[in-house]
């Protein structure tokens, strides 16, 4: 991999490719891991974009709150799975929203955070029902940290090579959280492996950007 250095204030969006998958190396309350997801989740034209959000630990509610306080607008289309105990947003809904320009604002549970066939199985349909509307998709996988407390590494290894080819092939612009902090250097080695650019967080505060 090429690697290149960032300052902390510097956008680390311009250092990767549109349509890559990204492994986003930092810890989890790190305060500039926020900033980096949201930089990397986030476009210049949020209506002709569709925002795909997994999340094991945060209610879709907040991820809408630090999305509007970092971007302004929503995206045409948000739809959020949120896995195991996360909490249910309350203001998610389905239909047009004059109000915020935003078409498509789902909320979708999945109860157990081991069903990884069943995680796939949605996310691709999400994906194909997007497939025809012309945006911009990104997607933001928070985190791989909490996937491996409900698998191992082998199966979750197979389940993130299916899902990159998949976001590949629809031309995804993706990232994954993983907390360094919480696994092996063997573990973050082999997952390191699946994706197009790695994003870590240096000793400096800044990002270094290591792309193939």
């Amino acid at each position: 991999m090429q690697t290149e250095g960032h300052s902390e204030n510097e956008s680390v969006q311009n250092a990767v490719e549109r349509g890559s998958c990204i492994l986003l190396l930092a810890p989890s309350l790190h305060s500039g891991t926020e900033e980096a997801c949201l930089d990397l989740l986030s476009f210049d034209q949020p209506h002709e974009q569709d925002v795909l959000w997994v999340g094991y630990t945060r209610s879709p509610d907040a991820c809408v709150q630090d999305w509007l306080t970092h971007v302004g607008d929503r995206p045409r289309n948000m739809h959020f799975v949120s896995v195991g105990d996360t909490t249910r947003s309350t203001s998610a809904r389905g239909g047009n929203d004059p109000a915020t320009g935003s078409d498509d604002e789902v909320v979708e549970t999945l109860a157990n955070p081991g069903d990884l066939t069943g995680l796939g199985i949605t996310l691709s349909e999400v994906l194909q029902r997007w497939g025809d509307d012309g945006n911009e998709v990104t997607a933001c996988f928070d985190s791989l940290t909490a996937l491996l407390q409900y698998a191992d590494l082998q199966t979750a290894y197979k389940f993130l090579h299916v899902l990159t080819g998949r976001f590949e092939a629809a031309g995804v612009t993706a990232h994954f959280h993983l907390d360094p902090e919480a696994c092996d250097q063997q573990t973050v080695s082999t997952l390191t492996s699946l994706f197009d650019a790695v994003v870590e967080l240096d000793d400096d505060g800044g990002w270094t950007v290591r792309s193939r």
